[in-house]
């Protein structure tokens, strides 16, 4: 299991993506004309053979339009995650009774389903495959970021390393995560805590908002010049970007 894409939510799309091109120090390496089904605009970013994206509604009563609402501005919005058949994961919410927001199957054998953060906790959560034997390998296809990045220079002095809910209750929520992703859970100190492959799902108990989210990214930069740019220009301040903090290491 692979945590392939990190989505979040932004008024103004174009700002959101200038910070976290700078963050990341790169481009944008794609945007996506499909997430206009769901009446949004985006803009993806290559991140170590990972991607973050952001989105924006264009439209009036839009899913992503009310979660801003809810999360009072910008947010965290959806982590995609990648196994080797999302249809096993599709079968296992019907049991676990996940419900469905979205599914599609593509002729190229690429399936994708994204569940119910009121069934699921704290984000909207999608499992896809690619119908790859390769799909562990870094800079495997990725249906949703378009094919350019993969014959340009790719981003490898960066890795994101995970990612934190703040949660009502970390315990229950890590339990149920962790039995639909079918990986182990572990309780560190006061907080709860999720393996997979190259990634960990930390969930922390936070009340003050009254609702799980995801709060905190975690980014692994090689290259020290980067770091050392990142902390001046935000003077050793927490870097908060579409609501979210960016924890640097």
């Amino acid at each position: 299991m692979r945590l392939r894409q990190i989505c979040f939510v932004a008024n103004d799309l174009e700002s959101a993506l200038s910070e976290l091109t700078f963050i990341f120090n790169t481009e944008i390496c794609f945007r996506d004309p499909g997430v206009g089904h769901f009446g949004l605009s985006n803009g993806l970013l290559e991140v170590g053979g990972d991607f973050i994206e952001v989105v924006s509604p264009k439209e009036e009563d839009t899913t992503a339009g009310r979660f801003l609402d809810k999360m009072g501005g910008d947010s965290s919005y959806m982590l995609i995650f990648q196994c080797q058949n999302a249809l096993e994961y599709r079968e296992k919410a019907k049991e676990l009774q996940i419900r469905e927001i979205w599914k599609s199957d593509l002729e190229n054998g690429v399936h994708a389903t994204h569940f119910h953060p009121k069934d699921i906790g704290g984000v909207i959560m999608s499992i896809d495959s690619m119908n790859i034997p390769n799909w562990q390998d870094r800079y495997s296809y990725w249906q949703w970021s378009g094919n350019d990045w993969m014959n340009n220079e790719h981003n490898n002095q960066y890795l994101i390393k995970g990612v934190t809910l703040n949660c009502l209750n970390p315990k229950s929520l890590s339990q149920k995560w962790s039995e639909f992703l079918n990986l182990p859970v572990s309780q560190k100190s006061k907080n709860y805590e999720i393996e997979g492959d190259g990634f960990k799902l930390v969930f922390a108990e936070n009340s003050a908002k009254g609702f799980d989210y995801m709060a905190e990214l975690d980014v692994h930069i090689f290259n020290d010049v980067y770091k050392d740019k990142i902390t001046k220009h935000y003077e050793d301040e927490d870097i908060i970007i579409c609501g979210t903090k960016i924890n640097i290491n």
